[in-house]
């Protein structure tokens, strides 16, 4: 919220030793120069026809934001399903935006203007520094961000909007930052420290900034929403797991080892399974949010070459380790060929160990979990490097700049826990390793040619674990030229007039160990390596013209445009290269009625482009939970998903428009109110197509639908795969295709009052946003579904049309700072709305509202001024409490790992945290 962000930095800079003046005994701060996200002219912000929010760097330390994304989640418009730090399972650390739930990949981010990162070979997380966990709060100056579509200034994945994190590199002076967190509920602390310092040599001028930041984990064990699979007692379902040692399928029945039985020696030693009450609580071993420790290091340089020439440089560096753990890893063994059929089939045909009354060609399935190894982890070791040198100077009415930049990251992932497929078939074979018995197992062979022989379950696994590495590298290069300036007048002003043009390339690597491609991973999935290129062309041109100006009346018009080509080939070189071309526009109008009110209008068109994972990511498997419209399948039951990439996909294609006004009555001091209605529509959107192709196979069945009268015709019955016995989901094969629509619309609502008085000055603000509606269309002449209200799983991978997440009808936040000198007090009320829960998790099938959620945060800071001889001069101490209610994430039944949404809230509790600030 911009009001509140320029009065917020008043505050803040008065605090951390900025020079003031004085007016009838009140302070005045200087405000900094603004430069503006959303477009390429050099325009104020008044001049904009979209709004654009700001988030000042001090707030990060008032507020304990460590990160960018701990800052951003806290604004009313990020919402909706987004990678992110929190998740365990399935997480590597990284973090994105996700502005108004329009998917994780259609908000751009941007450092220093320039875009963080490129296609991320890593799934559909966001590459480079896009992923905000990688730049440390201490380097940034601020973050600005355009809450609409900004392809025309950007290029592709701006559709709902622009992140623009600005770093350091004007700062004169020294500062060192020192912040202790906690929580009051177990020991998940939190420890932060950084130095910031900007120097000039002469004519040259370096600012250079170092953070060190570590996290420990928090368990699910260790929170009452997260603590235990089995729901029922909130109103969810039992959503434990199936998989664990001594189950047992056969002929048609579930069986599972009796209490007293450590090995069988007959189906007696067996009794029949509760499905309902006889699942394993995976939370008890289960990691929430795991630990992470990250050390970066920033580095600024500009030196002028002459009055007209400057040469700058800009350096990023950051080393991140997130130790991701999950319970023991499970083993589901059946004649399917993603369920490990071959060493099925070696259980079957070679164990000495099946019970003797026992037909083992009556076996159907086979559970164990490796609890002899311990948990399932994967320490994600990642590196990111930018680096940019450039030239900028100005002719006559003209300013220019042009850079060339690079962008590196790497990340590598070391897992445990992992048994080898091939290696456990010798041990059954040698009667070794008894899949049929309990943990920790251990005893003779009571029969057979092996008669005698002892097993040992542990000593088996331990010879048999693996520690298999995935290595996954991106690369990003761009060389670009901008030009700005006012070339002439018309009767109501300057015309300003910018253009320019960017080549970037783009490659991607994801090499994974061969236990994942070639299906030997026990109790994992299936990957396939690949790689891909892309290169980009981008032609742009932007203008704002004067149409009127009287006093003070002003009305312009401003108009831009972009052209992008792009050539993407996959590695795989019997792919054929994908060739398609963008243009875009905007159109928008800035009226200013009078000093105090002002109107804003604009209409635009956009673009994201299909990621090089999407188009050629090879074939992965993963295992979500999906609505089975012919009700044959569990409800609980995670299916195998076979998700294909396609190389022929197009661009989706959105088209925008925002309508707003801003009224001040008095710039200076007293109220001001902001709004602004936004409308995103984005056709060929692309989906994973598994629950539609399970949707559309389900419309074209007979009623009452049997395992025996599936119509082998209905649509996609060559991708879904089912029991020929019971009808159950076994298998789905979907792919990546242009096909949805997806349409939202809303409301931005700012509020703020300033009231400066001689016992303090006041500072209150409110922003909400109200999403009106949205509409997700699977495919041409499909029904139209509403999300509005709806939460979704957001780790439900493969489960829904579009992974929007859940979509709030309101978000918001209300704050208060009261200053007084040195002393600044402050209170943040944080609000989020009420959903509607996925019935098909419910413990009795029927709707069921989650709660809505609101949180106190409370802070409080003191700093001695740098004048005087104190000791303490130029030092701010600060005290903070998150949570102060120690709220916990209201439980929601859909939600299948945690028992909430882990993009909409945090499980952490209360926290406090008290810091220490030093500039010299």
């Amino acid at each position: 919220m911009r009001l509140w962000s320029s009065t917020f930095s008043c505050i803040c800079l008065g605090l951390y030793g900025a020079e003031t003046a004085e007016q009838d005994g009140l302070p005045i701060y200087e405000l900094p120069t603004v430069t503006i996200t959303g477009t390429q002219l050099q325009v104020p912000e008044s001049s904009l026809a979209t709004p654009v929010a700001e988030i000042d760097s001090q707030s990060f330390y008032f507020w304990n934001d460590y990160t960018p994304i701990a800052a951003l989640r806290q604004e009313p418009y990020l919402f909706g399903a987004a990678n992110t730090e929190n998740n365990s399972n399935g997480g590597s650390g990284s973090a994105g935006a996700n502005l108004r739930g329009m998917g994780n990949l259609s908000t751009l981010t941007l450092l220093n203007g320039r875009r963080a990162g490129g296609n991320s070979a890593l799934g559909n997380e966001h590459g480079g520094f896009a992923d905000l966990n990688l730049i440390p709060a201490a380097a940034i100056d601020r973050i600005e961000i355009a809450n609409e579509g900004s392809s025309v200034a950007y290029g592709s994945d701006a559709v709902a909007g622009t992140v623009n994190v600005i770093l350091q590199s004007d700062y004169t002076g020294n500062r060192v930052d020192l912040s202790y967190g906690n929580t009051t509920d177990g020991d998940a602390s939190e420890k932060v420290l950084s130095f910031l310092s900007g120097q000039t040599f002469g004519k040259t001028h370096l600012t250079l900034s170092g953070t060190w930041y570590q996290r420990n984990a928090i368990y699910a064990r260790d929170r009452e929403v997260s603590k235990d699979a089995d729901r029922r007692d909130q109103g969810g379902q039992n959503q434990g797991s199936s998989s664990f040692a001594g189950r047992l399928s056969v002929d048609g029945s579930e069986y599972v080892l009796s209490d007293s039985v450590t090995a069988p020696d007959s189906i007696n030693d067996y009794q029949p399974w509760d499905a309902v009450n006889g699942l394993y609580n995976f939370s008890e071993e289960a990691v929430a949010i795991p630990a992470v420790e990250r050390k970066s290091l920033m580095a600024d340089v500009s030196h002028p070459l002459s009055e007209q020439v400057e040469l700058w440089s800009e350096w990023l560096f950051t080393e991140s380790v997130f130790d991701n753990g999950l319970a023991p890893s499970p083993w589901s063994l059946s004649n399917s060929p993603y369920e490990h059929a071959a060493l099925f089939n070696t259980i079957l045909t070679s164990s000495p160990h099946i019970p003797a009354d026992i037909n083992p060609s009556d076996i159907e399935s086979i559970r164990y979990r490796t609890y002899e190894l311990g948990k399932l982890e994967a320490e994600q070791e990642k590196q990111a490097l930018r680096a940019l040198v450039g030239l900028r100077g100005a002719f006559s009415d003209w300013n220019w700049e042009s850079a060339l930049l690079y962008i590196e990251s790497d990340l590598t992932s070391t897992w445990s826990g992992i048994a080898d497929a091939r290696i456990v078939a010798d041990l059954v074979e040698s009667g070794e390793f008894n899949p049929f018995a309990q943990n920790y197992a251990t005893g003779t062979i009571p029969s057979g040619p092996l008669a005698g022989q002892s097993y040992d379950n542990a000593a088996a696994l331990a010879e048999a674990e693996v520690h298999p590495v995935d290595e996954y590298e991106e690369s990003l290069w761009s060389y670009d030229f901008k030009l700005n300036g006012r070339p002439f007048e018309l009767p109501a002003g300057p015309v300003h007039l910018a253009g320019g043009f960017e080549y970037r390339q783009e490659d991607i690597r994801a090499d994974f160990d061969e236990i994942f491609v070639e299906g030997y991973n026990l109790g994992g999935p299936q990957y396939l390596s690949y790689g891909g290129e892309r290169e980009v062309v981008s032609l742009f041109a932007e203008s704002l013209l004067p149409i009127y100006e009287a006093g003070a009346r002003k009305l312009e018009f401003s108009l831009s445009a972009r052209y992008e080509n792009y050539k993407d080939r996959s590695d795989d070189r019997s792919v054929d290269a994908n060739r398609y071309n963008a243009f875009v526009y905007k159109a928008g109008l800035n009226f200013q009625v009078n000093e105090s009110l002002r109107l804003r209008f604009s209409y635009g068109t956009s673009f994201r482009a299909p990621t090089l994972t999407e188009s050629y990511g090879g074939d992965s498997i993963s295992y979500p939970v999906y609505a089975d419209p012919l009700g044959l399948t569990p409800q609980s039951a995670r299916i195998p998903t076979v998700v294909q990439s396609n190389p022929d996909l197009d661009p989706e294609r959105s088209e925008s428009y925002n309508l707003g006004f801003v009224f001040e009555p008095d710039p200076k001091a007293g109220w001001r109110f902001e709004t602004n209605y936004y409308h995103i529509q984005t056709e060929d959107a692309i989906a994973n197509g598994a629950q539609y192709f399970l949707n559309s196979n389900a419309s074209a069945q007979p009623a009452g639908v049997t395992p025996g009268t599936l119509n082998p015709s209905a649509p996609y019955a060559g991708q879904i795969i089912r029991s020929g016995t019971t009808g159950q989901l076994l298998v789905i094969y979907a792919n990546w295709f242009n096909a949805a629509e997806v349409e939202t619309d809303g409301i931005d609502y700012e509020l703020s009052y300033r009231h400066p008085t001689r016992n303090g000055s006041w500072v209150a603000s409110l922003g909400i946003n109200q999403v009106l509606s949205y509409d997700v269309t699977a495919a041409p002449g499909a029904s139209t579904d509403s999300y509005l209200g709806d939460f979704v799983d957001p780790n439900a991978t493969g489960a829904e049309i579009v992974a929007c997440g859940s979509i709030p009808r309101y978000k918001g936040f209300a704050r208060l700072l009261w200053t007084q000198r040195q002393l600044t007090l402050g209170g943040t009320v944080n609000y989020i709305h009420s959903l509607n829960d996925n019935s098909a998790y419910t413990i009795d099938g029927q709707a069921r509202e989650i709660d809505p959620w609101t949180s106190l945060d409370l802070m409080a800071a003191y700093t001695w001024l740098e004048t005087g001889n104190s000791v303490m001069k130029g030092t701010t101490v600060q005290v903070g409490i998150e949570n102060v209610t120690d709220e916990e994430p209201p439980f929601a039944a859909g939600a299948f790992a945690d028992g909430y949404d882990t993009s909409l809230y945090s499980l952490a509790g209360r926290r406090f945290t008290i810091a220490l600030s030093r500039t010299f």
